[in-house]
């Protein structure tokens, strides 16, 4: 059974409304009775870490003030530290953290003092206060050359970092949200898309055809079986989940060749998703979406180079409360 709801109060929009709360209380009786019908999540097993190879975890936490400060924060704040000496990642990158650059100093020292051994490298939305946002953790040892907001810069919005190892570039991205009544839609589709394929091209290039890991919040589902109520008539009119978009994405795979890391691995695996409804309660259920992706060059796909994807895992623990999972991937290195 899918843990019990607790509202995350960090934020209004988080908090579900009295129609929302009644709806999780009448879900919550019907699962005690046993005639509610939960979507049901494929398991997928997770692989053993590896020596010496590359682990990156991304998580959408939705305000890293409220993370740090809010009412739930010791419970979250935990959360985030168990992850953490679990899963011991080498690139912890944490999107939609909304800080204006006047707040970050405090956040970092916070953030260092639950994680330490890790260096932080910022990236801020200047277009608009407490919008958007990305920090990368990077362990200390390692020196990856750091570049910020690179894709549609023109935008200030505090998008994407970039790491360049010397035999991977990985890309972190909170990737625009085509919105309320899909108002950003056609920036996300004529914009935004491209500039990113191309970027990603670019990156590759600029390291003699080297491998690209594209890791965040993309704001898309992909296919059907990453969207738990596929048939529902306003899905395809849902930000997220319009054709538009799911066709966007299977463009950027073709264009790279690029794979899906988690589909690469487990094909068939339904009702594994990255975001539940916090309005709604939808984790109660599994009824969700999967937004959170790792993409990666094809050639890491491939066993035998000396790369080669190890796994991806969508950790639903760390979010008991819904909205967005963290997102593993893990590199083999020869």
């Amino acid at each position: 059974m899918p843990p019990k709801y607790k509202a995350n109060a960090e934020t209004a929009s988080a908090s579900p409304s009295k129609k929302a709360k009644k709806a999780i209380e009448e879900e919550e009786e019907a699962i005690a009775a046993g005639t509610a019908d939960a979507v049901t999540r494929t398991p997928t097993v997770r692989k053993p870490h590896v020596e010496g190879g590359l682990v990156m975890v991304h998580w959408n936490v939705g305000g890293l003030n409220g993370l740090l400060t809010g009412k739930s924060a010791e419970e979250r704040k935990a959360l985030l530290k168990d992850l953490v000496d679990k899963e011991r990642p080498d690139v912890l990158a944490l999107s939609e953290h909304k800080l204006q650059q006047k707040n970050v100093a405090a956040a970092e020292k916070a953030l260092l003092e639950l994680l330490p051994g890790y260096a932080a490298h910022w990236c801020v939305c200047t277009a608009k206060n407490g919008y958007s946002g990305v920090v990368a953790l990077v362990r200390k040892g390692l020196a990856p050359a750091v570049a910020l907001d690179e894709v549609c810069p023109s935008l200030h919005e505090g998008r994407t970092i970039t790491l360049t190892f010397d035999d991977v570039v990985a890309v972190l991205a909170y990737v625009p949200n085509s919105g309320q009544d899909l108002k950003r839609l056609d920036e996300r589709i004529d914009t935004w898309e491209p500039a990113m394929r191309a970027y990603l091209k670019a990156k590759s290039s600029a390291t003699g055809g080297g491998p690209v890991v594209l890791l965040g919040d993309l704001n898309v589902a992909h296919l059907d079986a990453d969207i738990w109520n596929v048939a529902a008539k306003h899905i395809p009119k849902s930000a997220g989940c319009t054709p538009r978009e799911r066709e966007a994405f299977g463009v950027l795979l073709a264009d790279g060749p690029y794979v899906d890391c988690f589909r690469q691995l487990h094909p068939d695996a339904q009702g594994v998703f990255s975001y539940w409804s916090t309005r709604s309660g939808g984790q109660l259920l599994n009824r969700g979406l999967r937004l959170d992706y790792a993409v990666a060059s094809a050639a890491l796909a491939k066993e035998g180079g000396p790369l080669t994807l190890h796994e991806c895992a969508y950790m639903s623990e760390y979010a008991p409360n819904g909205d967005h999972a963290p997102t593993l991937v893990a590199l083999k290195r020869v």
